[in-house]
Protein backbone atom coordinates (compact mmCIF):
# COMPACT_ATOMS: atom_id res chain seq x y z
CA UNK A 1 0.00 0.00 0.00
CA UNK A 2 1.29 3.18 -0.79
CA UNK A 3 2.76 5.53 2.46
CA UNK A 4 3.71 9.10 3.51
CA UNK A 5 6.92 7.88 5.25
CA UNK A 6 9.78 9.59 7.23
CA UNK A 7 13.11 7.40 5.58
CA UNK A 8 15.79 9.27 7.19
CA UNK A 9 17.06 11.95 10.05
CA UNK A 10 17.08 14.61 7.09
CA UNK A 11 15.06 17.04 5.47
CA UNK A 12 12.13 15.53 3.17
CA UNK A 13 9.30 12.85 3.03
CA UNK A 14 9.15 9.71 1.00
CA UNK A 15 6.00 8.32 -1.01
CA UNK A 16 6.57 4.44 -0.92
CA UNK A 17 5.04 1.31 -0.68
CA UNK A 18 5.11 -1.19 2.01
CA UNK A 19 3.19 -4.24 2.99
CA UNK A 20 -0.32 -3.97 4.44
CA UNK A 21 -0.66 -4.17 8.31
CA UNK A 22 -0.12 -7.50 10.37
CA UNK A 23 -3.83 -8.63 11.77
CA UNK A 24 -4.12 -6.83 14.29
CA UNK A 25 -2.98 -7.20 17.76
CA UNK A 26 -4.21 -8.25 21.26
CA UNK A 27 -6.26 -5.38 22.16
CA UNK A 28 -5.75 -3.45 18.48
CA UNK A 29 -7.77 -2.68 15.71
CA UNK A 30 -7.31 -2.14 12.09
CA UNK A 31 -8.78 1.26 10.83
CA UNK A 32 -9.58 1.32 6.86
CA UNK A 33 -8.50 5.33 7.11
CA UNK A 34 -10.93 7.42 5.16
CA UNK A 35 -9.22 11.06 5.39
CA UNK A 36 -5.85 12.59 7.59
CA UNK A 37 -4.92 16.32 8.17
CA UNK A 38 -1.35 17.81 7.41
CA UNK A 39 -0.48 18.98 10.97
CA UNK A 40 1.95 21.19 11.75
CA UNK A 41 3.75 18.67 13.60
CA UNK A 42 4.04 16.87 10.04
CA UNK A 43 5.32 20.09 8.50
CA UNK A 44 8.26 20.66 11.48
CA UNK A 45 9.06 16.74 10.84
CA UNK A 46 9.59 16.97 7.13
CA UNK A 47 11.57 20.61 7.75
CA UNK A 48 13.65 17.99 10.17
CA UNK A 49 13.77 20.44 12.74
CA UNK A 50 15.68 20.01 16.02
CA UNK A 51 12.83 19.75 18.10
CA UNK A 52 11.65 16.28 16.73
CA UNK A 53 14.72 14.99 15.05
CA UNK A 54 15.77 14.79 18.97
CA UNK A 55 13.21 11.98 19.84
CA UNK A 56 12.38 10.61 16.27
CA UNK A 57 15.74 9.42 14.52
CA UNK A 58 15.90 6.33 16.34
CA UNK A 59 11.87 5.26 15.54
CA UNK A 60 12.75 5.72 11.71
CA UNK A 61 11.20 4.69 9.47
CA UNK A 62 8.27 5.39 9.96
CA UNK A 63 4.45 6.25 8.30
CA UNK A 64 3.06 10.01 9.73
CA UNK A 65 -0.02 11.13 9.67
CA UNK A 66 -1.91 11.51 13.13
CA UNK A 67 -5.35 13.86 12.61
CA UNK A 68 -7.45 10.69 11.22
CA UNK A 69 -10.74 9.20 10.95
CA UNK A 70 -11.71 5.67 9.59
CA UNK A 71 -13.86 2.63 9.98
CA UNK A 72 -12.32 -0.28 12.11
CA UNK A 73 -12.27 -2.84 9.76
CA UNK A 74 -10.64 -6.26 12.31
CA UNK A 75 -9.87 -6.59 15.70
CA UNK A 76 -7.90 -8.20 17.93
CA UNK A 77 -7.78 -10.18 20.83
CA UNK A 78 -9.68 -8.70 23.70
CA UNK A 79 -12.08 -6.06 21.55
CA UNK A 80 -15.72 -6.35 20.66
CA UNK A 81 -16.24 -7.87 17.66
CA UNK A 82 -18.91 -5.57 17.44
CA UNK A 83 -16.71 -2.48 16.99
CA UNK A 84 -15.74 -3.68 13.06
CA UNK A 85 -17.83 -1.11 11.21
CA UNK A 86 -17.77 1.58 13.33
CA UNK A 87 -16.78 4.88 12.24
CA UNK A 88 -13.89 6.40 14.87
CA UNK A 89 -11.75 9.32 15.48
CA UNK A 90 -8.15 8.57 17.24
CA UNK A 91 -6.36 10.08 19.19
CA UNK A 92 -2.67 9.56 18.97
CA UNK A 93 -1.23 10.06 21.82
CA UNK A 94 -0.49 6.84 22.78
CA UNK A 95 1.12 5.60 26.40
CA UNK A 96 3.78 3.38 26.76
CA UNK A 97 1.82 2.00 30.00
CA UNK A 98 5.36 1.40 31.38
CA UNK A 99 6.41 4.34 33.24
CA UNK A 100 6.48 5.91 36.20
CA UNK A 101 3.07 8.44 35.44
CA UNK A 102 1.25 5.37 33.58
CA UNK A 103 2.06 2.76 36.50
CA UNK A 104 0.60 5.93 38.55
CA UNK A 105 -2.30 5.46 36.59
CA UNK A 106 -1.68 8.76 34.78
CA UNK A 107 -1.20 7.96 31.15
CA UNK A 108 -1.70 11.79 29.96
CA UNK A 109 1.81 12.54 31.59
CA UNK A 110 3.48 9.59 29.98
CA UNK A 111 7.09 9.72 29.41
CA UNK A 112 7.41 7.81 26.60
CA UNK A 113 4.50 7.75 24.42
CA UNK A 114 4.59 6.07 21.51
CA UNK A 115 2.49 8.41 19.77
CA UNK A 116 0.40 7.39 16.14
CA UNK A 117 2.45 9.12 13.22
CA UNK A 118 5.62 9.80 15.31
CA UNK A 119 6.69 6.84 16.91
CA UNK A 120 4.17 4.22 15.58
CA UNK A 121 3.34 4.38 11.71
CA UNK A 122 0.70 6.41 10.82
CA UNK A 123 -2.23 6.83 9.00
CA UNK A 124 -0.74 8.73 5.77
CA UNK A 125 -1.71 5.38 4.22
CA UNK A 126 -5.13 3.53 3.60
CA UNK A 127 -4.79 1.50 6.87
CA UNK A 128 -3.86 1.88 10.69
CA UNK A 129 -3.53 -0.07 13.65
CA UNK A 130 -4.13 2.00 16.82
CA UNK A 131 -4.80 0.69 20.29
CA UNK A 132 -8.94 0.16 20.81
CA UNK A 133 -9.08 2.50 23.99
CA UNK A 134 -7.68 5.17 21.47
CA UNK A 135 -10.09 5.15 19.58
CA UNK A 136 -13.62 7.27 19.92
CA UNK A 137 -16.71 6.65 18.14
CA UNK A 138 -17.68 9.26 15.91
CA UNK A 139 -21.25 10.60 16.39
CA UNK A 140 -23.18 9.16 14.02
CA UNK A 141 -24.44 12.33 12.28
CA UNK A 142 -21.00 13.30 11.39
CA UNK A 143 -19.21 12.55 7.80
CA UNK A 144 -16.57 10.36 8.71
CA UNK A 145 -14.19 12.64 6.02
CA UNK A 146 -14.77 15.58 9.28
CA UNK A 147 -13.40 13.57 11.69
CA UNK A 148 -10.11 14.25 11.06
CA UNK A 149 -10.57 17.62 12.64
CA UNK A 150 -11.09 15.98 16.13
CA UNK A 151 -7.52 15.92 16.89
CA UNK A 152 -6.55 19.66 15.92
CA UNK A 153 -10.06 20.60 17.32
CA UNK A 154 -8.88 18.69 20.83
CA UNK A 155 -6.02 20.76 20.99
CA UNK A 156 -8.35 23.75 20.83
CA UNK A 157 -11.22 22.37 23.01
CA UNK A 158 -7.51 21.29 25.96
CA UNK A 159 -6.32 25.43 25.16
CA UNK A 160 -10.44 26.89 25.93
CA UNK A 161 -10.69 24.62 29.40
CA UNK A 162 -6.91 25.45 30.66
CA UNK A 163 -7.70 28.81 30.65
CA UNK A 164 -11.13 28.41 32.28
CA UNK A 165 -13.31 29.36 29.67
CA UNK A 166 -16.87 30.17 30.47
CA UNK A 167 -20.21 31.02 28.03
CA UNK A 168 -19.66 34.82 28.06
CA UNK A 169 -16.27 35.13 27.80
CA UNK A 170 -14.37 37.62 25.07
CA UNK A 171 -11.70 35.60 23.48
CA UNK A 172 -8.58 36.77 21.48
CA UNK A 173 -6.97 34.10 19.31
CA UNK A 174 -3.58 34.70 18.09
CA UNK A 175 -2.41 32.69 15.15
CA UNK A 176 -5.29 31.94 12.17
CA UNK A 177 -3.69 28.67 11.35
CA UNK A 178 -5.78 25.45 11.82
CA UNK A 179 -5.37 25.44 15.73
CA UNK A 180 -6.10 28.88 15.76
CA UNK A 181 -9.17 28.70 13.77
CA UNK A 182 -10.19 25.77 15.81
CA UNK A 183 -10.23 27.60 18.90
CA UNK A 184 -12.22 30.32 17.57
CA UNK A 185 -14.88 28.05 16.04
CA UNK A 186 -15.02 26.06 19.47
CA UNK A 187 -15.06 28.97 21.40
CA UNK A 188 -18.43 30.34 19.01
CA UNK A 189 -20.17 27.34 19.55
CA UNK A 190 -19.73 26.99 23.66
CA UNK A 191 -21.37 30.80 24.33
CA UNK A 192 -18.43 33.05 23.89
CA UNK A 193 -19.63 36.71 23.99
CA UNK A 194 -16.71 37.66 21.52
CA UNK A 195 -13.94 35.70 19.22
CA UNK A 196 -11.70 38.12 17.49
CA UNK A 197 -8.75 36.58 15.78
CA UNK A 198 -5.23 38.08 14.95
CA UNK A 199 -2.62 36.84 12.08
CA UNK A 200 -0.49 38.34 9.98
CA UNK A 201 -0.52 38.31 5.93
CA UNK A 202 -3.20 35.81 6.54
CA UNK A 203 -5.36 36.58 4.27
CA UNK A 204 -6.69 33.48 3.10
CA UNK A 205 -6.90 32.25 6.39
CA UNK A 206 -8.73 35.02 7.57
CA UNK A 207 -11.04 35.11 4.96
CA UNK A 208 -11.89 31.42 5.37
CA UNK A 209 -12.78 32.58 9.21
CA UNK A 210 -14.92 35.67 7.97
CA UNK A 211 -16.83 33.60 5.54
CA UNK A 212 -17.65 31.30 8.64
CA UNK A 213 -19.42 34.93 10.21
CA UNK A 214 -16.51 36.05 12.13
CA UNK A 215 -16.43 39.62 12.44
CA UNK A 216 -13.19 40.70 14.49
CA UNK A 217 -10.52 39.36 12.15
CA UNK A 218 -7.61 41.63 12.22
CA UNK A 219 -4.58 41.12 9.42
CA UNK A 220 -1.43 43.12 11.40
CA UNK A 221 -0.08 43.70 8.24
CA UNK A 222 -2.46 46.20 7.41
CA UNK A 223 -2.40 49.73 8.33
CA UNK A 224 -5.53 49.97 9.93
CA UNK A 225 -5.36 47.09 11.72
CA UNK A 226 -4.02 48.28 15.16
CA UNK A 227 -7.02 50.80 15.32
CA UNK A 228 -9.44 48.75 14.62
CA UNK A 229 -8.04 45.57 16.98
CA UNK A 230 -8.36 49.04 19.81
CA UNK A 231 -11.48 49.51 18.96
CA UNK A 232 -12.68 45.88 18.97
CA UNK A 233 -10.88 45.47 22.57
CA UNK A 234 -12.46 48.11 24.63
CA UNK A 235 -11.13 47.40 28.12
CA UNK A 236 -9.47 44.11 27.43
CA UNK A 237 -9.83 40.27 26.52
CA UNK A 238 -10.86 37.79 29.45
CA UNK A 239 -9.24 34.53 27.45
CA UNK A 240 -6.26 35.21 25.09
CA UNK A 241 -5.07 32.05 23.20
CA UNK A 242 -1.23 31.93 21.43
CA UNK A 243 -1.97 29.39 18.47
CA UNK A 244 0.85 30.82 16.65
CA UNK A 245 3.86 29.27 17.50
CA UNK A 246 5.67 32.72 17.27
CA UNK A 247 7.75 33.76 20.33
CA UNK A 248 6.75 37.47 19.71
CA UNK A 249 3.30 37.20 19.95
CA UNK A 250 3.28 36.02 23.94
CA UNK A 251 3.97 39.52 24.67
CA UNK A 252 1.47 41.29 22.41
CA UNK A 253 -1.29 38.60 23.16
CA UNK A 254 -0.73 40.08 27.35
CA UNK A 255 -1.11 43.52 26.26
CA UNK A 256 -4.88 41.97 24.81
CA UNK A 257 -5.88 40.91 28.38
CA UNK A 258 -7.89 42.86 31.04
CA UNK A 259 -6.71 43.04 34.69
CA UNK A 260 -6.45 39.45 36.00
CA UNK A 261 -6.79 37.70 32.26
CA UNK A 262 -5.41 34.27 31.51
CA UNK A 263 -2.92 34.09 28.37
CA UNK A 264 -2.89 30.13 27.50
CA UNK A 265 0.25 29.40 25.14
CA UNK A 266 -0.42 26.39 22.69
CA UNK A 267 1.89 27.30 19.98
CA UNK A 268 5.15 25.46 19.68
CA UNK A 269 7.75 28.04 19.10
CA UNK A 270 11.06 27.17 18.34
CA UNK A 271 12.58 30.62 20.60
CA UNK A 272 12.19 31.64 23.65
CA UNK A 273 9.83 34.83 24.03
CA UNK A 274 10.09 37.46 26.02
CA UNK A 275 7.45 38.84 28.13
CA UNK A 276 6.98 42.10 30.01
CA UNK A 277 6.66 41.02 33.61
CA UNK A 278 6.17 44.75 35.11
CA UNK A 279 2.93 44.01 32.73
CA UNK A 280 2.11 40.58 33.73
CA UNK A 281 2.58 41.89 37.80
CA UNK A 282 0.88 45.73 37.37
CA UNK A 283 -2.00 43.76 36.06
CA UNK A 284 -2.60 40.21 37.62
CA UNK A 285 -2.00 38.66 34.44
CA UNK A 286 -1.85 34.88 34.24
CA UNK A 287 0.41 32.95 31.32
CA UNK A 288 -0.75 28.98 31.14
CA UNK A 289 0.33 26.30 28.83
CA UNK A 290 -1.27 23.80 27.50
CA UNK A 291 -0.48 20.28 25.84
CA UNK A 292 -0.56 16.75 26.81
CA UNK A 293 -4.51 16.77 25.53
CA UNK A 294 -6.76 14.74 28.53
CA UNK A 295 -10.01 12.35 26.87
CA UNK A 296 -12.44 15.32 28.36
CA UNK A 297 -11.15 17.59 25.44
CA UNK A 298 -12.18 14.93 22.91
CA UNK A 299 -15.28 14.72 24.89
CA UNK A 300 -16.02 18.05 24.14
CA UNK A 301 -14.89 18.01 20.28
CA UNK A 302 -17.00 15.36 20.02
CA UNK A 303 -20.13 16.63 21.27
CA UNK A 304 -19.74 20.21 19.18
CA UNK A 305 -19.14 18.29 16.00
CA UNK A 306 -22.10 16.09 16.81
CA UNK A 307 -24.23 19.69 17.63
CA UNK A 308 -23.00 21.25 14.69
CA UNK A 309 -20.98 19.69 11.87
CA UNK A 310 -21.69 22.12 9.44
CA UNK A 311 -20.30 25.17 11.80
CA UNK A 312 -16.65 23.36 11.65
CA UNK A 313 -17.00 22.10 7.85
CA UNK A 314 -15.80 25.02 6.74
CA UNK A 315 -12.16 24.49 8.29
CA UNK A 316 -11.05 21.81 5.75
CA UNK A 317 -10.60 24.01 2.69
CA UNK A 318 -8.27 21.93 0.37
CA UNK A 319 -8.23 17.83 -0.08
CA UNK A 320 -5.79 16.01 -2.51
CA UNK A 321 -5.03 12.00 -2.61
CA UNK A 322 -2.57 10.61 -0.86
CA UNK A 323 -0.29 10.27 -4.02
CA UNK A 324 -0.23 13.87 -4.26
CA UNK A 325 1.26 14.62 -0.81
CA UNK A 326 4.09 16.60 -2.32
CA UNK A 327 1.80 18.73 -3.48
CA UNK A 328 -0.29 19.74 -0.54
CA UNK A 329 2.64 20.08 2.05
CA UNK A 330 4.19 22.17 -0.07
CA UNK A 331 1.02 24.38 -0.42
CA UNK A 332 0.83 24.04 3.53
CA UNK A 333 4.29 25.14 3.65
CA UNK A 334 3.10 28.35 2.00
CA UNK A 335 0.38 29.22 5.39
CA UNK A 336 -2.39 29.84 2.83
CA UNK A 337 -4.43 26.80 3.41
CA UNK A 338 -6.66 26.01 6.43
CA UNK A 339 -7.21 21.99 7.31
CA UNK A 340 -5.68 20.48 3.93
CA UNK A 341 -6.62 16.50 4.14
CA UNK A 342 -4.91 13.65 2.47
CA UNK A 343 -7.57 11.15 1.19
CA UNK A 344 -6.19 7.39 0.70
Amino acid sequence: MLSLRKIQAAAGLSLTEVPEPDAPGSGEVLVRVAATGICGTDLSVDRWTASYAGFMAQALPVTLGHETAGRIVAVGQGVDPARVGRDIVIDPAVACGRCERCLADDPVGCLDRQAVGLIRDGAFAPYVLAPDTYCYDLPANVPVELGALAEPLSVGAHALAVGGFRPGMRVVVLGPGPIGQGVAALARHLGAAQVAVLGKQDGPRLDVLRGMGFTDCFDMAEPDANRALTLAKGQGFDLAVEAAGVPEVVDQALALLRPQGVLVVAGMPERPASVDILRLVKYRLEIRGASRIPPSAWETVLRALADAPDAFAPLVTHRFPLAQADQAFRLCHGRTPSKVLLLP
